[in-house]
């Protein structure tokens, strides 16, 4: 049906929606309300295309004298970013470096070896994780983004996906009998992208490794003006970007690797006027709820992140400037950070390379200067337990330490509080929050 500015679709509590998108029809439609109606849970929206609990779906494809036990699911599946047990706890996706004919074995930053390993999950695959077996046609693994792992057809108007056989070690016996519920993270997302002046409110995005974002058109930020409240989102990110043809090239696909790149998470906008409240967000492989200015958009202005509870994200709260240099007002402006409740960033997480570990942390300023004009406040939040730094700042300046005021900061024993990621230094909290000139700040250490 056709959209109108104004309108509103509500989905029924208690439904459940997989690998499917609202269609661009709908999120391309300025002044659209989407939400729910009825009583119950949130409607649904799993990336992941089916439950694969049941002993029947799970075939044993190795077993080792050693007890090692390795199953292969009863069907082919797309990229898989990890594998969600009970809805409590993710099976790490394996990684290897594909070079077009095989798999090689990679290092801790995900290089290959020196030499050239191939890839075996009999040998290779740790206990309670799975690898997705993708055999990309000669030259794909050049290409980047989530273009490596689907294409275009004009022919049906819609994506081909490459597949393969999904693999999953567990010792312990037949997942498909062990857990009451298996769900796949998958690249199928509700939204990826969409128009200014809309409202997502009380939906439940989960399962897909693709981030809830508002895009761009154009290098026109998009999303502009709208409201995402009362949400769940949650296991998302750690999709495949894209394989280094030249093993040795320093010319990094991501930001986040070395031959290989990752990336993925909750929500992420790079439009002004944007509301995201009283949200719960966790277990994301990178941003929890990340504001994120490019070299190519306008100033980020007016936006507001506030009473969102973010937990097991490994970025929680992210604001990025991408500029590599100052550039006169192209700067966040009137951007509040307040009342969040931000816990155990980094934990319970589904990274696995030194790299990734050290950015684990409840707020994180990212990129380039993330220039301001002194507008930008992170106010009356609570963050507490970190694995990484509780604040991590990419390029110190002073500016930053006039934004935060009256936050509640609680580490673990021995935790860092603030990190400089330009020099490398690492503070106590209270060295931290010092330095940050948190004057009302409360501080609990130990």
């Amino acid at each position: 049906m056709t959209l109108q500015y104004g309108d509103a679709v509500f989905f029924e509590r208690g439904s459940v929606w997989r690998g499917v998108s609202l269609p661009s029809s709908a999120v391309w439609t300025e002044g659209v309300t989407f939400s729910a109606y009825g009583e119950g849970e949130k409607p649904r929206f799993l990336g992941s295309l089916e439950n694969g609990a049941g002993g029947e779906k799970w075939s044993l494809a190795y077993e080792g004298a050693d007890g090692k036990k390795i199953w292969v699911y009863c069907t082919e599946m797309t990229e898989v970013a990890g594998i969600v047990l009970n809805e409590e706890t993710v099976a790490n996706r394996d990684k290897a470096y594909w070079n077009g004919s095989e798999y090689l074995v990679v290092d801790e930053n995900y290089w290959p070896l020196e030499e050239g390993t191939v890839y075996s999950v009999e040998e290779h695959l740790p206990d309670l994780y799975c690898f997705p077996d993708l055999r990309y046609p000669e030259g794909r693994q050049g290409l980047y983004n989530d273009r490596i792992f689907h294409t275009w057809n004009e022919d049906t108007d819609g994506y081909d996906y490459v597949t393969g056989r999904l693999y999953f070690r567990c010792d312990a016996g037949n997942p498909g009998e062990l857990y009451d519920s298996i769900e796949f993270i998958q690249p199928f997302p509700l939204v990826d992208g969409f128009a200014d002046s809309q409202v997502y409110d009380n939906l439940c995005i989960l399962f897909s490794s693709m981030t809830f974002v508002s895009g761009s058109a154009d290098g026109v930020p998009t999303g502009n003006h709208s409201v995402i409240q009362n949400m769940e989102v949650g296991f998302m990110g750690g999709n495949v970007t894209g394989y280094v043809p030249d093993a040795g090239s320093d010319d990094h696909i991501s930001y986040n690797c070395g031959s290989m790149g990752y990336n993925g998470g909750g929500m992420a906008f790079n439009g002004s006027g944007i509301t995201v409240r009283n949200n719960y967000v966790h277990h994301t492989f990178q941003e929890g709820i990340a504001l994120e200015l490019f070299a190519d958009c306008p100033a980020m202005t007016d936006d507001t992140i506030s009473g969102n509870l973010i937990e097991y994200c490994t970025q929680a709260i992210l604001l990025c400037n991408w500029d590599e240099e100052v550039v006169d007002g192209h700067i966040f402006r009137n951007i509040v950070v307040e009342d969040n409740l931000v816990l155990y960033s980094g934990q319970d997480n589904w990274f696995n390379s030194a790299w990734e570990e050290a950015f684990c942390d409840a707020v994180v300023l990212q990129g380039g200067p993330c220039a301001h004009d002194g507008t930008v406040q992170v106010r009356n939040n609570t963050f507490a337990f970190a694995s990484g730094a509780l604040i991590l700042v990419d390029r110190y300046s002073e500016e930053y330490s006039r934004i935060f005021t009256d936050n509640t900061y609680m580490q673990n024993p021995g935790g860092t509080g603030l990190y400089l990621a330009d020099s490398g230094t690492a503070l106590t909290l209270t060295e931290g929050i010092a330095i940050l000139c948190d004057n009302g700040a409360v501080v609990i250490e130990g």
